[in-house]
């Protein structure tokens, strides 16, 4: 995913330094309600998140020179994991990892949605490191393989692919803190509750905080609502181009529908 068009794209300057996300069938199993979770980021093969999204794409150009106007459309996507590796506690002096990592493949990975293909978003892989830091890896899936083989060898300590990256997320979240380098960091602007009033597969218990987080480039701002236990529940991106110009683009995509899997589908080794 090599395109620049728009805040998401894998080609843009933030994606690049972040390196470095649905089916429509899931992997049964048993479930439990989201709340009941401990996990601040729910990475279990078949888990699925439901999006529905407001998109406005910019003017646009078709090989053969026709302009297309700039469009709004409404557009709903499932992200779903479809599989798991894992890395057991390991340090190793000098490496950036310190502990355990876990790398979730997504079908179509949540902070990847503009510019939206047909089936909205773009595979992904978040990968957990210490329980602490989530790093967002946006490439071609004929990739993915190669990275979770990584992931998986303990001798391999991945600094070519962290060492210069920024997560995505930097627990325990508080709002005021920040992390990163610059043109590359992201922000806690704010709590928020009731984060989950009306998301289907959430359960009767009361709707756990969530977090606003925020980062910026030169190509426009993309702000994400993140609920420990339950994932990343909202988000908003535009360009820096102000509305009403052609070439502004904007999406806001909310949480409609949660399936977290009870276990996960792959036992540590």
């Amino acid at each position: 995913m090599r395109t620049r068009e728009g805040r998401f794209a894998a080609g843009s300057k933030t994606v690049r330094t972040l390196l470095a996300g649905i089916s429509l069938l899931f992997t049964s199993g048993a479930t439990m309600p989201a709340q009941e979770r401990t996990d601040s980021y729910p990475l279990a093969i078949g888990n699925y998140w439901i999006y529905q999204a407001h998109v406005v794409k910019p003017v646009r150009y078709l090989p053969s020179g026709q302009r297309l106007p700039p469009e709004t459309i409404q557009k709903a996507w499932r992200s779903k994991i479809t599989q798991v590796v894992y890395r057991k506690d390991r340090i190793e002096p000098g490496s950036p990892i310190s502990s355990s990592i876990v790398a979730a493949v997504f079908d179509r990975f949540p902070l990847a949605g503009f510019p939206l293909d047909d089936r909205g978003g773009v595979p992904g892989i978040l990968m957990n490191v210490s329980s602490r830091r989530f790093y967002q890896i946006l490439d071609a899936p004929s990739g993915f393989p190669a990275i979770l083989r990584r992931v998986r060898d303990p001798d391999d300590k991945l600094s070519d692919l962290l060492r210069d990256s920024t997560p995505i997320l930097d627990l325990p979240l508080a709002p005021g803190k920040r992390w990163g380098v610059p043109f590359s960091t992201w922000s806690v602007t704010q709590r928020e509750k009731n984060t989950l009033t009306g998301v289907r597969g959430i359960g009767a218990a009361s709707n756990p905080e969530g977090f606003v987080l925020e980062s910026s480039d030169n190509t426009g701002t993309v702000r994400f609502t993140f609920v420990p236990g339950i994932g990343i529940t909202h988000i908003f991106s535009e360009s820096l181009f102000p509305r009403g110009d052609p070439n502004h683009w904007e999406l806001e995509a909310r949480l409609v529908e949660v399936h977290l899997n009870q276990t996960n589908a792959e036992v540590p080794h």
